[in-house]
């Protein structure tokens, strides 16, 4: 490893300048305030968990999370999703609290990433977790809080694509036995390498009706419809259950009034193991990448030992503040400009401008015509008041 530069910092972690930060935070505060009207209430965990504790439930692959030791010895993980936090906390100071418990948190979390370029390894979040609750109800108000999310930061263009791993799971369990080929054609879905699938079915599903029926859901991707399409071609239980939640789920997006925004996608294979049921992606208009995810996680809990109903979601903020320009309430911006024999006059009339007028006030102390000159010469459509000496000022 060669010496570093004094501006260098970690690859995959970035700056973020005042103009990106202040984005951040207001698109941050308009999220909480939302947030806060649905119930939810927020929530702020530790940067640095225990491994054994929370990297054991996280959903992260190992080979992602970033470990260090303290200095007993244990082993630690900077925090690589908020969801295992929060469900250890749910499970511990909140145990004894009343069902639903309704979470919102605004965090950065940490991935090591295989391949840096373009990636980050710290990245921000914000979202909501319900816990407590297994109705259609509770995933329905998580979608539409979803949905309301991204048109409360100024994102318009987007849809949501809506998916139950139930469905695809009773599908692979009707014509498959052996779990390594389910592993599979589940692997190749998730990367949507329908070729591949399709290949492997070829040449692996012995019955016909079998192996017509596994390509056939590659097209249940669409609108409303295609749940009755879905229904055709399997007699699963545990497959039309599924499509009984998302019939149910679709109803109460109509009365939220949000259906617009949702599609179905019954292959879809989400990135994280844990989920239970209903599953979905938020993704902006020409881009490749989700800029929101979620949905139910009903096993999670059982491992900090309090099994409980979960559903929840995370808007990913670094691709949000790439995609969303937030205009924030533009204050009236002065400089006060002193000198030395002005100094307390100065001052004062700046702290009665910034208390009782609600001013952004800069205030800047000069000594010479030269830094007078220099200040004037900054083309800065603000208003500036001076406390200046006459020889000073001309």
């Amino acid at each position: 490893m060669g010496k570093l530069k004094n501006f260098e910092k970690p690859i995959g972690f970035r700056d973020l300048l005042p103009e990106m930060a202040n984005q951040k935070r207001e698109i941050e505060n308009r999220l909480q305030t939302l947030f806060s009207r649905w119930g939810y209430q927020e929530m702020i965990t530790p940067t640095l968990e225990y491994d054994q504790i929370v990297g054991k439930a996280s959903a992260i692959s190992d080979s992602k999370m970033f470990r260090l030791l303290d200095r007993q010895g244990n082993a630690l993980v900077l925090r690589p999703d908020m969801t295992a936090p929060i469900a250890r906390v749910v499970s511990s100071v909140l145990r004894n609290e009343t069902l639903p418990i309704r979470i919102s948190y605004h965090a950065n979390v940490f991935r090591a990433q295989e391949n840096e370029a373009g990636r980050f390894s710290e990245f921000y979040q914000s979202g909501i977790e319900l816990i407590g609750e297994r109705t259609p109800d509770a995933d329905a108000e998580v979608l539409t809080l979803a949905i309301q999310s991204l048109r409360q930061v100024g994102i318009d263009s987007f849809r949501i694509i809506v998916g139950h791993v139930e469905y695809l799971n009773g599908i692979l369990d009707e014509w498959i036995d052996e779990e390594e080929q389910k592993k599979v054609l589940k692997e190749r879905l998730a990367k949507r390498d329908f070729v591949g699938y399709q290949r492997f079915v070829e040449e692996n599903i012995g019955m016909e009706l079998g192996r017509k029926t596994l390509l056939s859901i590659l097209d249940l991707q669409g609108d409303f419809s295609v749940l009755a399409k879905a229904r055709k071609i399997t007699s699963s239980e545990k497959a039309e259950k599924a499509l009984d939640e998302l019939i149910q789920i679709y109803q109460l997006l109509q009365l939220y009034q949000v259906e617009e925004y949702v599609s179905f996608d019954l292959i879809f294979v989400p990135h994280l193991e844990y989920y239970t049921g209903m599953v979905f992606e938020a993704t902006g208009e020409g881009l490749g990448f989700p800029v929101c995810s979620g949905g139910r996680y009903d096993s999670l809990l059982s491992l900090f030992n309090n099994p409980q109903y979960a559903t929840g979601f995370a808007l990913h903020l670094d691709r949000i503040l790439d995609l969303a320009t937030v205009n924030q309430e533009s204050k009236e911006k002065v400089y006060i400009i002193y000198d030395l024999a002005h100094q307390d006059e100065a001052l004062r009339y700046a702290v009665k401008l910034r208390e009782t007028k609600g001013m952004v006030v800069e205030t800047i102390r000069i000594d010479s015509k030269e830094d007078l000159q220099f200040i004037r010469s900054n083309n800065k459509t603000v208003e500036r008041i001076y406390f200046l000496q006459e020889d000073i000022e001309e």
